[in-house]
């Protein structure tokens, strides 16, 4: 059992450790919500205490949250009303659907669909989870537009039918709700405490069914979760998961080796031999299901990048595969919107736009630029390997006569709207081509929509409408298909790359990394041989 304690609870510190100068003062200045059930106050068990080192805390995690770094933390906070089960592939990547907080599912009508609900769950403040607190999460993630999916342009309504029994009706014919049920946009949490506290304050002390309950945060700090042990499923196997605040990749490293963190997260691949040469820890790579990408302010009309021939051409100029193989260890490819996770409708054979800088400078020429300043923000150390990347990318930029400029800033707090293009990523987000792309570039509501400037060109939202309420496979993957190449002629963004999450981890500590950000710590997932 690692012998670092949890430092909420007291207990022994590593030597040098960078939480031990404010361990009194933590133990003093925590507090925890009233709401939070009496079980998140009970003394250790001999359970394990897992430490997790990562780069960042996220300060909000509301039931849709969707940073990379939050969402590792909200996967052990909330639950779906279908279950994705990663593990139905050895690898972490499986996508078969299965019963979660709603026991089956029938379709009964082409726009509405009847979940029944499972009975007796409780929330994390003790409250037992109703139709209702159900037909409220669906309603009020698509409905009233201060949730980050607000407004999916599917979603009608969800009215609880009866104590057993939730209809979702959508606007037309969707064939992708299942898959989009077992995201974040089908977590469940409590009507009367979300009304209570608000959207801001739900955000800062979450409450869900899922088998860890929030427990408190150190801004720039940690923050931790404790077991839930009126958890609807299995007993959690850890008595309290501690995700800690390390920027430095050194640093990570070092707390590894000496065991004060279990696992360590965002690795860059050709800095890891420390841990593979130490006959305790070990790494754990997987490529995720995300898109590492530069995204254009396409809306500034004024500037270089407004047109597409210049956006291309800093596509076309960019060596992705090299920088992929280089920077990710060979554990990756070049990144294009398609994910294996789309099944059926994934499209593997297309690849990549190409390396071309001949054809780059044909398109520059063609555009008439002639040396303007292209300005690229980017948030130093949140993406893994992003700022080496745009560093070679200057050079390769530079070859073909591009002007590009770096703006490394300290946070997201300080993006605003400066700069002509930003470093970002995205996500599959569901099974389905109607995720990824389309979800976040198309959709009503789509994050991405302000890149645009505010509406997606009228022949990518037809695509898209196609996609998301075709009514049969055909039809749906031309869409999918004249979509991704509608993409390649536009490119609103540059897709760099498939990023890998390489993991350090405790040799004896039993745990698989998924194909997306979430870790995932329910039974069946981990378990602490030490």
């Amino acid at each position: 059992m690692n012998t670092v304690k949890n430092y909420y609870c007291g207990g022994t510190f590593s030597p040098g450790s960078r939480i031990l100068k404010s361990a009194i003062a933590l133990m003093a200045a925590v507090t925890f919500t009233a709401t939070l059930s009496t079980s998140a106050f009970a003394a250790s068990d001999d359970r394990s205490d897992l430490r997790i080192a990562m780069p960042t805390t996220w300060a909000s995690h509301g039931p849709t949250v969707n940073s990379n770094f939050a969402a590792r933390v909200a996967y052990s906070i909330y639950d779906t009303l279908v279950w994705r089960n990663y593990l139905s592939k050895s690898d972490g990547s499986g996508s078969e659907l299965e019963p979660g907080l709603a026991t089956s599912w029938e379709q009964v009508s082409p726009t509405e669909w009847d979940f029944a609900i499972r009975q007796g769950v409780k929330f994390h403040d003790g409250t037992t989870m109703t139709t209702e607190d159900v037909a409220f999460s669906i309603n009020n993630t698509y409905g009233d537009g201060t949730e980050p999916f607000a407004a999916s342009g599917t979603i009608a309504s969800a009215v609880a039918i009866d104590g057993n029994t939730v209809r979702v009706t959508t606007k037309n014919p969707d064939p992708a709700l299942l898959s989009r049920m077992a995201t974040v946009m089908g977590q469940v949490y409590p009507q009367a405490y979300y009304e209570k506290v608000g959207p801001e304050e739900f955000g800062r002390t979450p409450i869900g069914t899922g088998p860890y309950q929030w427990a408190g945060r150190i801004a720039g700090e940690s923050l931790k979760l404790t077991s839930f042990d009126d958890y609807w499923g299995s007993t959690p196997p850890l008595n309290s998961i501690t995700f800690l605040e390390v920027p430095e990749v050194s640093s990570r490293i070092a707390g590894l080796l000496t065991g004060e963190y279990d696992i360590v997260t965002s690795l860059p691949p050709d800095q890891t031999r420390p841990i593979d040469n130490d006959a305790g820890t070990e790494i754990r790579a997987v490529a995720v299901e995300n898109v590492h990408m530069i995204t254009f302010r396409q809306y500034k009309e004024d500037r270089p990048q407004a047109d597409k021939r210049i956006r291309k051409a800093m596509a076309l100029s960019l060596n992705r595969a090299l920088l992929a193989d280089k920077l990710w260890a060979g554990l990756t490819v070049a990144g294009t919107y398609d994910f294996a996770g789309y099944g059926e409708y994934a499209m593997p054979e297309r690849g990549a736009l190409p390396f071309d800088p001949e054809g780059a400078k044909a398109l520059l020429a063609d555009a008439g630029y002639n040396g303007e300043e292209i300005v690229i923000r980017v948030v130093g150390g949140y993406y893994t390997n992003m700022t080496r990347a745009m560093e070679a990318g200057l050079e390769m930029w530079k070859e073909v006569g591009l002007n590009v400029k770096l703006d490394i800033i300290e946070n997201w707090g300080q993006m605003g709207q400066e700069g002509d293009a930003y470093a970002a990523s995205d996500n599959m987000w569901m099974t389905d081509p109607g995720g990824g792309m389309w979800f976040s570039w198309g959709r009503e509501g789509g994050h991405r929509l302000k890149d645009w400037g505010g509406t997606p060109p009228a022949e990518f939202a037809a695509l898209g409408t196609a996609i998301e309420q075709g009514s049969d496979f055909d039809t749906r993957q031309q869409a999918y298909s004249d979509l991704l190449d509608l993409w390649d002629d536009l490119v609103p963004a540059i897709l760099l790359y498939r990023p890998v999450e390489a993991y350090g981890v405790r040799k004896d500590l039993d745990w698989k990394p998924y194909t997306f950000f979430y870790m995932d710590f329910r039974a069946g997932n981990v378990e602490d041989k030490s």
